[in-house]
């Protein structure tokens, strides 16, 4: 069992009926932003609850990135998939000199080594088409690219500088015209689980905001074609326009946007793929697969 401080306890258990009490603490795997931790609660004699606990680290974080993920699962609620229902937060750090956030735990598992990759692509893309069938427009937080336009920089690393140069050249265009819509952010197979062959609920709700649907669909798209290549991510791009309910008309900008977002440096392997149990991915693979994935957008725009 886990040892946490006792005003940690204190503040966990506050939030719920006098007499409950902190069963057990256990490490959840696979985060790459906080420690996280499963607490398993004795609300009475014969009912326990699971709780989510994310511990950041103060010089990382700060209190408006905490609030962020706050109002997002706060709006997520009432979507028709399954997501966390928030608790409590400690965005300054006041209890324990770390910020804190609460949540319900959801059942199931991250599932990135499917038996049927076909159809879990499709249930994947369903998911994320039912995220964007929403009307959530009081969230504050905008859609803002991790990499501003101007700053980015050809790969060194990349034998095809062509094409990423005019892909570059894409990004420098303004953004095309869109209704904005609550997105997720950072839609990928890691951040979805799974229960008896069915997705039982999307987490990680860090970067949700206002933004074009089209930013979850490249990222997703982008992180399936590291796991699997190109066709991956093209099968989960068909998927989800045959499930989207929202009018949602493709412009490659979007993808182009959101590779651009991961363009940093040489790249690097997703600490949580491994941990996940896909262990066959290299830097020489990402490398490859961010070279192919590229030159599969430059073609998209010049259709």
């Amino acid at each position: 069992m886990v040892s946490i401080p006792e005003k940690q306890k204190q503040w966990i258990v506050s939030h719920f009926p006098n007499g409950t009490a902190i069963h057990h603490i256990y490490p959840l795997k696979g985060s790459t932003t906080a420690a996280m931790y499963a607490i398993v609660l004795q609300l009475s004699a014969d009912e326990k609850i699971e709780l989510v606990l994310r511990q950041y680290d103060k010089s990382s974080f700060s209190a408006k990135d905490i609030e962020q993920e706050a109002d997002s699962l706060k709006a997520a609620a009432s979507l028709s998939v399954d997501t966390p229902q928030y608790i409590a937060a400690d965005p300054h750090g006041e209890i324990i000199g770390k910020p804190l956030l609460l949540m319900r735990k959801l059942e199931g598992k991250v599932n990135i080594l499917p038996a049927n990759q076909a159809e879990w692509s499709k249930k994947l893309a369903g998911t994320l088409a039912r995220i964007h069938d929403n009307s959530i427009d009081k969230i504050p937080w905008k859609h803002e690219r991790y990499q501003k336009a101007d700053e980015i920089d050809i790969p060194a690393w990349t034998g095809k500088q062509e094409v990423w140069a005019a892909l570059k050249e894409v990004a420098l265009q303004p953004e095309p015209s869109y209704t904005p819509r609550f997105i997720h952010r950072d839609f990928h197979p890691a951040n979805v689980l799974w229960k008896d062959g069915e997705v039982s609920g999307v987490v990680d709700w860090a970067n949700g905001c206002l933004g074009h649907a089209g930013i979850d669909v490249g990222h997703c798209r982008w992180n399936l074609a590291m796991l699997y290549g190109v066709e991956a991510a093209d099968a989960f791009l068909s998927a989800y326009q045959e499930k989207a309910k929202h009018g949602f008309s493709y412009n490659v900008y979007w993808d182009i946007v959101s590779l651009m977002d991961v363009l940093e440096g040489q790249p690097d392997v997703y600490p949580g793929w491994e941990v996940f149990g896909k262990t066959d991915i290299t830097v020489e693979i990402m490398i490859e697969r961010m070279d192919s994935y590229a030159a599969s957008l430059l073609e998209k725009v010049m259709e």
